[in-house]
């Protein structure tokens, strides 16, 4: 069992927190320019947010960026940011920052505004993209450097190896690849902002604190055994490529319509057989999209380095 396990705290009939996407450099602007959440494109300059035609937009140059992100975030305050950056997190209580990294804006950017957002009390939650293995050493090493950088800066860090899509979608164009991948990083998006609250914040602090960045797996099922099925899908993930059971933490988010507690309750159980060292945090909602399927949505942690 467990060392603990704990809720989500969002109940039905109460309003949902209020989530912003940021899209940092080509990576994060292909992302919003095909999401319909509320969200900011941010580049280094106005030709690279041209395509993200809903989204609010954002100019940073690289180099205020790597200045930025190489001060000590301890010394960095309200008042040094700038006021059109602090204006496009007006409106939000959770920001959603996403980006590849290994490059100069998604690397220095998600280290800077993951720090921006802690300063100004909207906890950040981080999704990127890592380089895929044919790239550059120089590329590859900067991006984790940058991953165990922003480890310490969010509240979550969930991290996608591109090299996995080759085993997702093996003979799909890459262009169209993307797309699929852009849908599967929406995924913990969509399910985290039905099941949150502000109170969860902390609790979610305490359950991955000796987890470095997350790796996502998400199954559906039907019929007579859907939750196994659902369970065994979401556990092959190609992102899952570690020793689970090495895992500290994870977080499992249920959905169907309408919601069986009981069956809940074993997929949690069969959840804990999976992953038997882990601190566990469970939600579940009701998506009426389902229609007669169970989806589940696994978060799991790797240790820190």
């Amino acid at each position: 069992m467990c060392a603990l396990q704990t809720a989500f705290g969002l109940n039905p009939g109460r309003e949902p927190l209020m989530f912003k996407i940021f899209g940092i450099g080509g990576a994060g602007c292909n992302f919003v320019a095909g999401t319909k959440l509320p969200s900011v494109a941010i580049g280094s300059t106005a030709a690279d947010l041209e395509r993200c035609q809903r989204a609010e937009k954002l100019v940073i140059s690289s180099e205020q960026f790597v200045n930025f992100a190489l001060t000590d975030p301890s010394m960095l305050s309200k008042n040094i940011i700038p006021q059109q950056i602090r204006d496009k997190f007006e409106e939000c209580e959770i920001s959603i920052l996403i980006a590849g990294l290994g490059g100069i804006t998604g690397s220095h950017g998600m280290r800077f505004l993951s720090t921006v957002a802690k300063i100004l009390g909207k906890n950040a939650l981080c999704i990127s993209s890592l380089p895929f293995s044919v790239e550059s050493e120089t590329r590859r090493n900067a991006a984790l450097e940058a991953m165990k950088d922003i480890e310490g800066r969010t509240e979550l860090l969930i991290c996608f190896e591109n090299d996995k899509l080759k085993d997702l979608v093996p003979r799909m164009p890459i262009d169209k690849a993307f797309k699929i991948m852009n849908s599967i990083m929406e995924r913990p998006i969509l399910d985290l902002s039905r099941v949150m609250t502000n109170a969860d914040i902390p609790v979610m602090r305490q359950v991955a604190g000796n987890s470095g960045s997350f790796r996502l797996g998400v199954g559906l099922g039907r019929g007579t055994y859907r939750d196994r099925n659902a369970i065994r899908e979401a556990f092959e993930s190609p992102w899952f490529d570690f020793d689970l059971k090495s895992s500290p933490s994870a977080f499992a988010i249920i959905s169907s319509h309408p919601v069986d507690e009981k069956e809940v309750e074993d997929v949690v159980g069969e959840i804990h057989n999976w992953l038997p060292n882990s601190k566990l945090m469970i939600g579940s909602y009701e998506d009426p999209s389902l229609g007669d399927r169970l989806r589940i949505s696994l978060l799991i942690g790797k240790p820190k380095l």
